[in-house]
């Protein structure tokens, strides 16, 4: 059993340097330097394989990093799990998994609410375009539009603002939906006897 606990601390090394190097690549100067680099050698092929998953990629914005991460973390927590108690229950392993998932999907709702408020501010405060929020609109905007036209009707008018509006609410509110529904499913998924 000290083996899985062994694993589970390798792991979880692993994944504070994979999260320093995707720190390190929002940092130019950091991220080409030596330790950049070295980092890099150890972390890229690993996190490469997640780069390609079309559903993880939101405009310009990668979240494969997102879920590189969290299966490192289910896997470390389940080879805790077998040091501690010796045993796997099929039912944790489905709990880990759609905690994974929510998780994921969660940190991405949220990134989007903030991009998206950070954007509604601007629009009430400033009058003039620049080249980030162009940027930043090209990015948005597809999930701006697609969530505001569920609310929208076929041939009414919406402006911008009140479209940024209606989607950072829709996203709240299926955020926190997600967060009951999920710790219910995680929930049952635990309880199981198997």
């Amino acid at each position: 059993m000290k083996i899985f606990g062994l694993l589970s601390g390798v792991i979880s090394i692993y994944t504070m340097l994979c999260f320093i190097r995707i720190i390190l690549t929002w940092i130019p100067s950091l991220n080409y330097s030596k330790f950049g680099q070295i980092l890099a050698s150890i972390c890229d092929p690993y996190m490469n394989y997640f780069r390609g998953i079309r559903f993880l990629r939101i405009g310009n914005m990668d979240f494969s990093p997102v879920l590189s991460i969290g299966l490192l973390v289910v896997a470390s927590n389940l080879l805790s799990t077998l040091a501690v108690t010796g045993q796997l229950k099929i039912g944790y392993l489905l709990a880990s998994v759609i905690s994974m998932i929510w998780s994921i999907v969660a940190s991405i709702l949220s990134f989007l609410i903030i991009l998206l408020l950070i954007r509604i501010i601007a629009l009430f405060v400033s009058k003039g375009g620049t080249s980030f929020w162009y940027s930043l609109d090209r990015t948005l905007n597809p999930v701006v539009y697609k969530v505001a036209g569920i609310f929208r009707g076929r041939n009414t008018f919406m402006t911008q603002k009140a479209a940024y509006l209606i989607t950072i609410v829709a996203i709240f509110v299926l955020r926190i939906a997600g967060n009951i529904l999920f710790s219910v499913v995680a929930g049952l998924f635990i309880r199981l006897p198997f």
